[in-house]
């Protein structure tokens, strides 16, 4: 497989600079612009490669899984699982020994505006980087949205006849955590926020026009979206018509119930189902509606790591026994935190 895996260098040509795009808590992404073709010299396309790809690569000093291991589960794991489109696309390419330079370099031009707690942190020297399938706006006035669909489904461990789905009681815990201590025995009477949506409604939508509307209003005001607002009534209409019709958010449902059965309390650190299951869970999803009505919406899943059961089991457990002994699939902390639930608003 190696020998068929391009060489970065070799696309970029003599001449290129990168520019930083983003990060995470392990990875990096750049945009690639090339100067002049490689192609002349090495026979490869270089415009069909790189264009409409970011390169991302990995941080230093972290416990990361190597990006070989991480597309190699990417396609054995989780690709079978989903439509070719359903997907951000990714491919392997190898780096050479000065290329960490090149983007540690850039990196250090947009060192002002990165997160504060990521600040400081470099690009690993890696044998391996991704190719990366780039979901931002084609033009101006495309409408680009981000968001994590999260649990789908109840989780296993939830107590029978809860009022809330994994999620929103998730979202009641972190709510009293955020709460100061001048008033941790009030009831939090603040109505749930437009960042703040039930995952379930986004399979609700399909046939419940209140959920559609909440859907549309979580996804105009998250702070993943590109634009604050959905401007174009057309944009409006087709994300609308998406939401009430697309088979990738059923299908990521179907995928996260098939791959758990037991719930995180119960779970094998070994059972390959459970880890893939998290990762499932953790996903984001990116929907783009382009500015021009005749050209189709395009809506792909991608954050599809291979998690660390080692690392994060414990806390998996931790969360999970707090959320089931605290109240908070019933509705019963304290203080009692006004959530959203469909759950409650259907009576279970």
């Amino acid at each position: 497989m190696a020998s068929t895996i391009p060489k970065l260098a070799d696309l970029l040509g003599k001449d290129y600079r990168f520019s930083f795009v983003g990060e995470g808590a392990a990875n990096l992404v750049f945009e690639v612009h090339p100067q002049s073709a490689g192609a002349e010299e090495t026979g490869t396309d270089t415009k069909s490669v790189l264009k409409g790809h970011l390169l991302r690569v990995p941080k230093a000093g972290t416990q990361a899984y190597k990006h070989e291991d991480l597309q190699h589960y990417w396609e054995t794991s989780v690709r079978p699982l989903f439509e070719e489109d359903d997907l951000v696309q990714q491919h392997l390419v190898r780096l050479t020994n000065d290329i960490a330079s090149h983007l540690n370099a850039a990196l250090q031009g947009d060192e002002a505006g990165r997160r504060e707690d990521f600040k400081g942190s470099q690009v690993a020297d890696a044998e391996f980087g991704m190719l990366v399938e780039d979901m931002r706006k084609k033009n101006p006035d495309d409408l680009v949205l981000e968001f994590k669909p999260k649990w789908l489904a109840q989780s296993p461990n939830a107590p029978p006849a809860a009022t809330r789905c994994r999620n929103c009681a998730r979202e009641a815990s972190r709510k009293i955590k955020a709460t100061t201590v001048a008033n941790t025995n009030t009831t939090n009477n603040t109505p749930p926020s437009s960042s703040m949506l039930c995952p379930f409604d986004f399979l609700e939508c399909r046939h419940d026009q209140n959920a559609l509307e909440r859907v549309l209003g979580y996804l105009a005001g998250s702070s993943g979206s590109s634009t604050s607002s959905i401007t174009q009534q057309h944009q409006h209409d087709r994300l609308a018509q998406w939401l009430r019709t697309n088979e990738l958010l059923p299908r990521l449902r179907t995928a996260q119930l098939d791959n758990d059965s037991l719930g995180p309390l119960d779970a094998d650190i070994d059972d390959p189902k459970f880890l893939l299951v998290m990762t499932l869970r953790d996903c984001t999803c990116f929907v783009r509606v382009p500015a021009t009505a005749s050209e189709p919406i395009e809506a792909k899943l991608a954050d599809l790591d291979k998690k660390n059961g080692e690392a994060k089991l414990s806390y998996w457990q931790a969360t999970e026994r707090r959320l089931v002994d605290k109240g908070y699939y019933f509705g019963t902390e304290r203080p009692y935190q006004i959530t959203d639930c469909q759950l409650l608003r259907q009576g279970n």
